[in-house]
């Protein structure tokens, strides 16, 4: 926790252009598991589905924010999408832009990694490139200049794009990059956190008999895509296996599911926003 807070990040799910209709749309089933520094989605259209659908794994759109950034990798690189444990063909592209000016083809042509936006600093090769092709791409804004170094000023968006058969489970594996931040009691207590998370006073009360009321803790609020945006939301099945030093696991149940205040759950029925996006808490003890 070199940085005492983070906004954090993560991939979108989207229905490509020709999917339609688009609300109203059969939903998938979906099942969500928390191990460790990785989670798992699971999404199973029904089996009603016409014909296979076309989905779109989205990361940010994102350039270098500087030595302070927690999560330089926002493209996600270690994302993978299998079918009964085994990868599943996709489709990537890559957007790439200097302000409003779109440098995807003018990195490709310059053989240049897009991705070197996630670097400390973003150098840029100009070994074996012509002076024409690196005077275009400062002219275009994508490579300015510090001393004899050349940094990348691009952003950047990666985007895989896989097919899905009526009633096939595909499970999207990756790093989450939660939002966290040092919290004390007090503070925990006044945060907007009780909508987001459904959370009550009595796991916090529990906290306090626990920890006492001037210990601090890590905060970490996970964004988990579980299903598209532009579709009604799926039902959710969330496991968060227990961690050492984990204090508690919220989200938005339903029905009379397991509250807040546990180290972990299995198995819970949670509720997704109407973005098909599942909020989850987590709370452990800092300094533990």
């Amino acid at each position: 926790m070199a940085n005492d807070t983070s906004d954090g990040v993560a991939p979108r799910i989207l229905s490509a252009p020709q999917d339609a209709p688009l609300r109203g749309a059969p939903s998938v089933s979906s099942a969500v598991r928390m191990q460790g520094d990785e989670v798992t989605v699971s999404l199973t259209p029904p089996p009603t589905l016409a014909a296979p659908a076309q989905w779109l794994i989205q990361g940010p759109l994102f350039g270098w924010l500087g030595d302070s950034d927690p999560y330089p990798d926002r493209h996600f690189p270690e994302l993978r999408v299998l079918s009964n444990g085994q990868p599943v063909e996709v489709t990537e592209s890559v957007r790439a832009v200097a302000g409003a000016v779109d440098v995807s083809e003018l990195l490709r042509k310059a053989g240049i990694n897009p991705w070197l936006i996630a670097d400390t600093p973003p150098f840029v090769p100009t070994e074996g490139l012509s002076a024409d092709v690196l005077s275009q791409l400062i002219r275009a804004g994508a490579v300015g200049t510090s001393g004899t170094d050349h940094l990348a000023q691009w952003r950047a968006q990666r985007t895989l794009g896989v097919t899905v058969s009526p009633g096939q489970t595909l499970d999207i594996r990756y790093r989450p990059r939660p939002g966290y931040a040092l919290m004390t009691q007090q503070a925990l207590a006044k945060a907007n956190l009780r909508h987001r998370y459904c959370l009550t006073d009595a796991p916090l009360r529990a906290l306090s008999t626990q920890f006492g009321r001037s210990a601090q803790f890590i905060a970490k609020r996970y964004e988990i895509a579980v299903g598209a945006q532009d579709r009604t939301p799926p039902p959710v099945r969330l496991s968060v296996v227990p961690q050492p030093g984990g204090a508690l696991v919220a989200a938005c149940t339903r029905g009379h599911a397991r509250p807040a205040g546990v180290g972990g759950w299995t198995d819970v029925e949670v509720v997704p926003d109407q973005r098909a996006v599942l909020h989850v808490l987590t709370l452990e003890p800092a300094g533990r």
